[in-house]
């Protein structure tokens, strides 16, 4: 049998894919990967094949038309992701979860190793998919488990939602210290519940931004109500020797605040030496413009009000209704 498996999104390979691959794999199937962007590109792959069958994943909501297509076009195709149906599982479409690995030959040019040390989390956060998805917070991995070994990098992408949540969480960072390993904790640390402890911990690995390519640690800022646990948590880190610039915080925009406490929020971050990175809820024109003002460092050189004033009327910004803002693949 020919399998084809299509990723509608993510920048990361996608671990579910990679499992479907192994699962056929070892019943001598040939497999084979397609990154799908565009919908002209759904077309245009299915001209030069004829599978038998399709697997099509996609994590972010926006890519529902994508996956629509894909149906249109196979409408026997297997699709699943946290951007199409939340409960659906690798069970529930024939693939027995427990007896499969991860295929990284569909990827052979990604060389970091991923995986999760814990699934779950221990908040109930009214926008996030993730207490629906996984449950309460429970281990599944060591380090040595996700690493793939020689001669691939000493370089981990974990994709823990809540990694400080499980019992165990000092072990696994004395495994990445021993290790050597570079790490990236790539879905963020919950820095308003951040010890000490923790805090020392983070500054004690080698934590790099999800390239790899430099110092970096992930974290959030969706409510304003939560300004003295987080800065509790990022002086923390800063104390035990984490730079300020290293620090990327997602703010979650667009949820009914009023401009000035979104503008409050920017400039209290930036004032601490953050970095802010505003994660629109609502893709309208302003929220975008919000978004670039700060990715472009445009924030360092103009105001809000002349950038929102100039750039967001010449622009095209597309509105669009909500997308999802749950498994964040990363910051380039």
């Amino acid at each position: 049998m020919k399998i084809l498996l299509l990723q509608l999104d993510g920048k990361l390979p996608n671990l579910a894919l990679m499992r479907i691959a192994s699962w056929h794999g070892s019943r001598g199937d040939t497999v084979e990967l397609r990154q799908i962007r565009r919908a002209e590109n759904v077309e245009r792959n299915f001209f030069d094949c004829e599978p038998d069958g399709i697997y099509a994943s996609l994590i972010f909501e926006k890519s529902r038309p994508l996956a629509r297509r894909v149906k249109q076009l196979y409408p026997n195709a297997v699709i699943g992701g946290t951007g199409w149906e939340v409960g659906k599982t690798l069970e529930s479409v024939g693939i027995d979860n427990s007896e499969t690995n991860y295929d990284w030959s569909i990827y052979p040019n990604y060389r970091q190793s991923i995986g999760f040390t814990q699934r779950g989390c221990r908040l109930n956060c009214w926008f996030c998919v993730v207490p629906e998805k996984e449950g309460k917070v429970r281990e599944v991995a060591t380090i040595a488990d996700i690493w793939r070994g020689e001669p691939w990098p000493r370089e981990i992408l974990l994709l823990d939602n809540d990694f400080f949540g499980q019992a165990n969480w000092r072990a696994r960072i004395d495994e990445l210290r021993s290790g050597k390993f570079k790490v990236s904790f790539n879905q963020g640390i919950n820095a308003r519940m951040l010890s000490d402890e923790a805090a020392s911990a983070i500054a004690s690995v080698n934590y790099q931004n999800d390239s790899m390519k430099g110092k970096g640690v992930y974290t959030a800022w969706d409510n304003i109500g939560d300004e003295k646990p987080l800065f509790r948590g990022l002086s923390a880190l800063v104390k035990y020797g984490v730079s300020p610039d290293d620090i990327t915080v997602y703010m979650l925009v667009g949820t009914g605040e009023s401009e000035e406490d979104r503008l409050y929020r920017h400039d209290q971050l930036r004032s601490f030496g953050c970095r802010p990175y505003p994660m629109p809820y609502r893709r309208t024109s302003e929220l975008i413009g919000f978004q670039r003002w700060c990715l472009r460092a445009a924030d360092k050189k103009i105001s809000w009000q002349e950038y929102k004033r100039h750039k967001c009327r010449s622009e095209n910004f597309r509105a669009v209704d909500r997308v999802s803002l749950f498994m964040v693949d990363g910051i380039s």
